[in-house]
Formats: structure tokens, C-alpha cells, sequence
């Protein structure tokens, strides 16, 4: 009952108001006005003053129709001896801003004409038909009068004395006049500005009604009963809740607590927020912050109550977790390789509170990393050291976060196995300009370097041609190292079948390449004596075992496969 009561006061009392509001109908105003015109003729712009009325009829509260009528005049314009008399009138549409009681803005456009007269003394002599002569600078003046088109568009300002007395401290108005340019004689626009100041009387409307009779004043209450306003409210209970986002937090962060209120009006409550019992806020909301907190758990309360409400509480628990760089483990596979191999590098990586984690990067403490491989070829080992050599290499994997940096580090076994020296058999002879293989060579070749085959399947047969520098043709020594391969891997008569892939052929000439004279038996077949010349013409042999690598002084040798051997079939 006493809700429909208030609601039908509120009703009446918005009726009578809108009916106060009610303006009058018609009005005139009077004023004076000062004009400043932008002359397009020869003469400079000047100012004139006058006065000017309006009729002005309200169609509603906002849309009214204005008659706008005045004159200014200027006597003596820059001392030219030339007066103007401008006269307007002018009509058009007006909107009113009512918003305020006593100030009300206002905007209008009005259109129309003006007529202006203009006159001035005679400068030179003037003879009438008459033959009489008007002398210049007599009272005698030439007139010129026209009517142009005219409009307005501006605003101004009114205040209110009384219900019927309106003040206008300013009206400013763009003010555009079309006459015609003495100087060349047609219609030329003119922009001028027009001020006016005055009193605007109305007439008509309707009176204000009577304000209705003062209503008790009363107060709503938190529970939706409505009390007078000395009243007390009943007081009432209170549900209450927080949520905390996030309830984990790094340094650094904060968490937004919300309270959720049920049965109260968040607005007429008082709030008291506490950290592990210390009153830090009294806002509605809070923000936790970690900055200068140490890790750990903290208890976030808030208390609530009213002047119509009972005090409800309630709590939650926020943790400040604390930073760990990233830690982790790296890997790689295979762990144990030979010299020259390479190795596959992996890590993971984990942290708290540092952000995002970036993928890891590696570095060796000998050997090359390049992106997550390690490559061993160029690590060095005792070349004087003919037995199986190992080192211990140490990857250290590097991850970052936003705030740290964590290593991990694993090891790779390098293996470098002991080097098998190639076997030197003694060297094949040969006659001065000669290619072909005698019998002594041939027993190096067919006896000494078969047994050493048989005994290794699948080692390797090097054969180094040379010549001196007095033998002729100039591919002597390769004629020579190709015949001698013929010998060992044609396969029919006597020579041997070693297969043509196990036989590289090298041909450096003269160029011995620091390797020594090894004639052992086989120098008195040749016929030769112990001369340089002599030497020279041989066949190096050397029989290099599975794993072996091939003497450092054979340099550009070639597969057997690749050259012309086998169309010399079995040499005699």
C-alpha cells in the first residue's frame, strides 16, 4: 500500500510540473545593433550602429517563427564624406534549447532583403542643364539607393527577469548582404557580422499550476519497505563470498578479489579488508599484490555491515609461489661415436614463475655444435699414438626464461681407433722408357702381394707409377702403374683376380713424394746401377689392411673401376 502511494505522488507531481513548463505563445523584442560590414567596393569595411525588432511566435517548446526588421546607419565613413543607411528585413525559422529554467540558448536562419542608401559629397564641379554650376564640397549630395538579398544565421542568448521579461546580453549572427560593387558594377556577396543586445516580452501561455501538497518524506530500505525519513530501517542479514583471480601467483603479479553480496545494496555497505588479520582496504573491491610479499600463503578477509544491515564476513587464501630458474636434463644419442661421427642433441627444461621457456641452445667442450648436432671431426688427437685413443666430451644445454637462465650438461665418448699402417713391399722395376712388367716384378706382385690378399679379403692394393725425367712417352709412369694393376686383377693365366675396387692407382711422375728406393731383389733384373735415373723407374707397392688408411705420401689416387685396365688383359 504505501508503494502505490509514493508511486501516485510521483505521477501527479511529474503531471503539474510538465504543465509549469508550458511558454508563452508570442513575443517582440527590442535592441539595439551594431553592425560590421565587410564592404566589397572600394571603400574598407567599417561599422554602423542602429537598432532592430522582432516578432517571434513559439510553435512549441523548441520551434519557434522570427520577423526580424532594423536599421543601422554610419555618417561619415573613414572621413570619406560618405554616409550608408542599411535596412533589413528579414524572416525565418528559430530553435530554443529550454533546458534551464531561467538561461535559454537559442539558434535560428533568417532570409529576406536589405536596402541600403548611400551618399556623398560632390568632389568636382557640376553643371545642372540649366547651365547653373554646383560647385564641389556644396551642401548638394549624390544619392544612390538599391535592394539586395540579405539572411542571417546565428544565435544569441536570453535570460529571464520575470515570467513576461526576457534579457538578451548577446546575439551574434553572420550576416551576408548582396549589393552591387561600385567598382565594377554587378552583385557581389558581402560576409558581415551583426551583434545585437535588448529585452524580448512575452505575452500569452498559461500559468503554473499550483504545487501539490507536500508529501511526508520517506526513505526506501535495503529489504524494499519504504519508512518515513527520522525512521529507523529494520536491519537484515547479509550472505557473502569471495572469489580470487588468480589464487596462484608469481612474483610480481596480483589477483582481483571480488566479493559477491546477496540481500544488501552494495552502495550502502561498509567494507573492511584484511591480510592475515592486518585492515590494508576499505574499498568494494581489492587487488592482492605479490611486490615485496614473500612466498608463501596469505588469508584474504573482508567484513561487511550497514547502518540497516548485520556485519557477514568472509575469507579466502591467495599463494605467492617463489621464482625457479628452469632446470632440466639433456641427451644425446648416440652417447659413444668414433672420431668424425656426429651426435644428436636433445634437453628439457622446467621452472616456475619465469614465464615461457625457450628452446634450448648447446655448447661443447670440444668439437662444433651446430644447431642440436655435435659434430667430432674436428677434434684432435695424438697422431704419434697408434693405439685406440677416447675422450670425454661435455655438452652443457642453456634454456632462458623471462628472468633466469638454467644448464643441464651430458657427456659423448669419442673414439679414435688405432691407426693400421699400410705394408710397403719392395718396388717394381723397370727398363729406361719401359712399361712392361718383368719377371721380378711380377714374383713382388704375384707371390709377396698375393699372400698379403689372401691373409685380407677385403684390404686395399695401392700402386704408384713414376718415371725419370729423360724417359719418354711423357704417361710413362702411369703406363707403368696400369700395367702392374693388370698383373694383379686380370684373373686369367698367371695373373691374380683381386677385384678392380680394391686397387688405387696413383701416377705422380718424377715426383717422388719423400718415399725411398726399395729395390730389395729385383735391381739387377733392370740391368741398372745404383743412379738416381734408375730410381726413378718403379711401381711403388703397398698393401694397406682392412681399417687402414692409405700412406700420406699418395696423393689424387684413383679406383682401378675407373680406368682403362681391364682392355690390357693379362700383361706377358
Amino acid at each position: 500500500m504505501k508503494k502505490c502511494i509514493a508511486m501516485l505522488g510521483a505521477v501527479v507531481l511529474t503531471v503539474w510540473t510538465a504543465a509549469a513548463q508550458d511558454v508563452p505563445k508570442i513575443g517582440t523584442y527590442l535592441g539595439y545593433e551594431y553592425v560590421r560590414f565587410n564592404s566589397a567596393t572600394n571603400v574598407p569595411a567599417f561599422s554602423a550602429n542602429g537598432g532592430g525588432g522582432q516578432f517571434i511566435y513559439n510553435f512549441n517548446r523548441w520551434i519557434s517563427g522570427v520577423v526580424d526588421l532594423g536599421a543601422v546607419h554610419n555618417g561619415n565613413i573613414h572621413n570619406l564624406q560618405l554616409d550608408t543607411t542599411a535596412a533589413n528585413f528579414l524572416a525565418g525559422p528559430r530553435l530554443s534549447v529550454r533546458h534551464w529554467s531561467r538561461v535559454t540558448p537559442y539558434f535560428q536562419v533568417l532570409f529576406g532583403g536589405v536596402y541600403a542608401t548611400t551618399s556623398a559629397a560632390l568632389l568636382t564641379d557640376v553643371v545642372l542643364p540649366s547651365g547653373v554650376v554646383l560647385p564641389a564640397g556644396s551642401s548638394l549630395r549624390a544619392t544612390k539607393a538599391e535592394l539586395g538579398f540579405a539572411m542571417t544565421a546565428g544565435g544569441g542568448l536570453d535570460i529571464k527577469v520575470s515570467r513576461h521579461v526576457r534579457f538578451r546580453p548577446i546575439g551574434l549572427d553572420y550576416y551576408m548582404t548582396r549589393l552591387q560593387n561600385l567598382r565594377t558594377g554587378g552583385d557581389n556577396n558581402q560576409s558581415n557580422l551583426r551583434y545585437s543586445t535588448g529585452f524580448t516580452f512575452w505575452f500569452g501561455g498559461e500559468n503554473p499550476a499550483p504545487p501539490p501538497p507536500a508529501q511526508p518524506r520517506t526513505k526506501a530500505c535495503p529489504d524494499g519497505s519504504t519508512v518515513l525519513e527520522d525512521a529507523a530501517c529494520p536491519k537484515q542479514d547479509i550472505t557473502l563470498s569471495l572469489n580470487a583471480t588468480p589464487t596462484e601467483l608469481c612474483p610480481g603479479d596480483a589477483a582481483q578479489v571480488v566479493a559477491s553480496i546477496s540481500g544488501g545494496a552494495a552502495s550502502l555497505l561498509k567494507y573492511a579488508w584484511s591480510v592475515n588479520g592486518w585492515l590494508i582496504s576499505q574499498g568494494q573491491s581489492f587487488e592482492f599484490g605479490s611486490a615485496g610479499r614473500d612466498p608463501g600463503t596469505y588469508k584474504i578477509a573482508l567484513a561487511v555491515d550497514g547502518d540497516n544491515f548485520n556485519t557477514a564476513s568472509a575469507e579466502t587464501t591467495i599463494t605467492i609461489r617463489e621464482y625457479r630458474p628452469p632446470t632440466g636434463t639433456a641427451q644425446a644419442s648416440p652417447s659413444q661415436i668414433h672420431a668424425g661421427d656426429k651426435s644428436a642433441l636433445s634437453a628439457s627444461f622446467q621452472g616456475q614463475c619465469g614465464g615461457n621457456i625457450q628452446a634450448p641452445t648447446f655448447e661443447a667442450s670440444e668439437g662444433t655444435v651446430q644447431g642440436d648436432q655435435f659434430n667430432s671431426a674436428g677434434m684432435r688427437f695424438d697422431s704419434a699414438n697408434n693405439v685406440d685413443q677416447r675422450k670425454t666430451v661435455t655438452i652443457t644445454a642453456k634454456a632462458a626464461d623471462n628472468r633466469g637462465v638454467g644448464t643441464a650438461t651430458t657427456t659423448i665418448d669419442v673414439i679414435k681407433q688405432a691407426v693400421i699402417a699400410a705394408i710397403r713391399l719392395p718396388d717394381v722395376l723397370f727398363q729406361a722408357n719401359s712399361a712392361r712388367v718383368n719377371n721380378c716384378g711380377k714374383r713382388i706382385l704375384l707371390e709377396q702381394l698375393r699372400a698379403y690378399s689372401e691373409r685380407d679379403s677385403t684390404g686395399t692394393v695401392v700402386l704408384v707409377g713414376h718415371s725419370s725425367s729423360d724417359e719418354t712417352p711423357a704417361n710413362l709412369a702411369e703406363q707403368r702403374a696400369l700395367n702392374a694393376a693388370a698383373v694383379i686383377t686380370a684373373g686369367t693365366g698367371v695373373c691374380l683376380a683381386i677385384p678392380q675396387s680394391r686397387v688405387q692407382v696413383s701416377a705422380p711422375g718424377v715426383e717422388q713424394n719423400g718415399v725411398p728406393f726399395e729395390a730389395a731383389f729385383c735391381q739387377s733384373s733392370v740391368g741398372a746401377d745404383a743412379s738416381s735415373a734408375t730410381d726413378m723407374r718403379r711401381v711403388e707397392v703397398w698393401f694397406v689392411p682392412t681399417g687402414g688408411q692409405l700412406p700420406s705420401s699418395v696423393k689424387n689416387s684413383q679406383s682401378a673401376t675407373a680406368l682403362s685396365v681391364t682392355s690390357l688383359g693379362c700383361p706377358k
